[in-house]
């Protein structure tokens, strides 16, 4: 089963393309070095199978997958998985500390009004005792 030229023209086009956004992404610093190595492993495997169709096949068949296609569906979907869950990791780590950050500004307003509120009592106590 042989993939039409057109569909392969454009797998191969829609692969670079991915490549050179996600190049541009880490040249402008909008894609933080921890996530700019996966996603370049990731787009380096959609182009590497986009222009070498028969190694999808050879994938399929040494996992016994009767349709190719749905093998790269599966790691894709297993790769958007595990890049969901790292997210979360990160959102929920960062909403801790965002709490505990909250919680630390709080008490330090807390105390710079009572020191406020000290030095007005003891800035009227001392004119008091210096109009008698």
């Amino acid at each position: 089963m042989s993939i039409p030229l057109e569909q392969h023209i454009i797998a191969i086009l829609f692969s670079v393309t991915l490549l050179v956004v996600i190049i541009q992404l880490i040249r402008r610093h909008r894609l933080r070095e921890e996530y700019a190595l996966v996603w370049l492993m990731a787009g380096a495997a959609i182009f590497v199978l986009s222009v070498f169709g028969g190694l999808v096949r050879l994938l399929a068949s040494l996992v016994d997958v009767s349709y190719p296609p749905t093998l790269v569906l599966v790691v894709g979907l297993l790769f958007a998985l595990v890049i969901l869950l790292s997210q979360s990791v990160t959102i929920s780590g960062q909403a801790n500390r965002i709490r505990d950050l909250a919680q630390t500004v709080a008490l330090l307003e807390r105390r710079l009004r009572q020191v406020e509120q000290g030095e007005q009592v003891s800035e009227s106590l001392g004119d008091s005792a210096s109009v008698e």
